[in-house]
């Protein structure tokens, strides 16, 4: 057991004075090895750099790779040791190769909403750009793209979309309401599906237009689509002699470059008429009398807002 013990021990001692001696040997060959200048092989391609530095007594060793707009496919973007630096012979340099620039197929988008193409194109590394919005199709759908699915572009290149802004409306011939009476007015606004915005009395002389409608807006043969807003003057009995009430309304607008706007409405029996619209400056006062016939009530309305206190 101890010869065995000892020959252990001097297998080992031989072992590490054989490694000794191995590692003093290369040393002194490193050592030995002449001195040479890193050659420069960035923009080269990897064939002439295996040739300019078998040349230079140096190795090649690729390190990675990485996109470049700048520096062609396959052809070395960086290299360690820099160039002009002086090294042993023998000693490898280490070079990045460019996979040339960064290209990402575009997606077939047609058809989906916007949100799922927003998300496509961001897993592409690709942005959207809405470029024109179209009445075809459902609302927020794309209709069409700019660049052609499974063309390369560069990352962070935005692809155009055209979007489509829903059904085309379809569009009437707005009829002539003039001289029609009132109810029968609202009957065909509710048929085309249009809205009634605005109701005006205007006062005539003549009894037998009373209740009819004596003006228009938009006019007799513009184009309309559904929900668009109508305003209709009615003809009413000009009063006769004073009214049974003046009422005189003045407020001050408040101060700066806003222009406001001013509307004073007279309700009577559910119905509402328009007695002032205008439009003034900041810091200017509106005022005006307003004639209120038995059963009619004054409300004033600035920029939209109804005036507390002013039914």
């Amino acid at each position: 057991m101890r010869r065995l013990g000892l020959g252990l021990l001097y297998a080992a001692l031989a072992a590490g004075v054989a490694a000794l001696g191995a590692y003093l040997a290369v040393s002194l060959i490193v050592e030995k090895a002449p001195e040479v200048e890193v050659p420069p092989v960035a923009g080269m391609t990897l064939s002439g750099a295996l040739d300019a530095l078998a040349a230079a007594g140096l190795d090649l060793q690729v390190r990675g790779f990485v996109y470049s707009d700048e520096v062609p496919e396959n052809q070395i973007v960086r290299q360690r040791p820099e160039p002009g630096r002086v090294v042993k012979a023998g000693r490898g340099v280490g070079v990045v190769l460019s996979r040339g620039p960064e290209r990402h197929p575009v997606p077939d988008l047609r058809g989906l909403p916007l949100e799922d193409a927003r998300i496509l194109l961001d897993e592409a590394g690709l942005k959207p750009e809405v470029a024109l919005r179209l009445a075809r199709g459902p609302l927020g759908q794309v209709a069409a793209q700019g660049a052609a699915p499974g063309r390369p572009l560069p990352r962070e290149a935005s692809v155009p979309l055209i979007l489509s802004s829903g059904p085309r409306p379809t569009l009437w011939r707005m009829p002539r309401l003039e001289g029609s009476a009132l109810e029968d007015a609202l009957a065909v606004l509710d048929q085309l599906g249009l809205r009634l915005e605005r109701l005006r009395e205007v006062p005539l002389d003549d009894p037998a237009r009373q209740g009819r409608v004596a003006a228009q807006e938009p006019l007799a043969g513009f184009p309309v689509q559904r929900g668009a807003p109508v305003v209709l003057s009615v003809a009413g009995t000009a009063p006769a002699g004073l009214p049974s009430q003046a009422v005189w309304v003045s407020r001050a607008l408040p101060p700066g470059f806003s222009r406001h706007r001013v509307e004073v409405l007279v309700e009577r029996a559910g119905r509402t008429w328009v007695a002032a619209d205008e439009w003034l400056g900041g810091g200017e006062t509106f005022q005006r009398w307003v004639a209120l016939r038995p059963g009619e009530h004054l409300r004033l309305r600035i920029n939209g807002e109804e005036v507390e206190g002013s039914r």
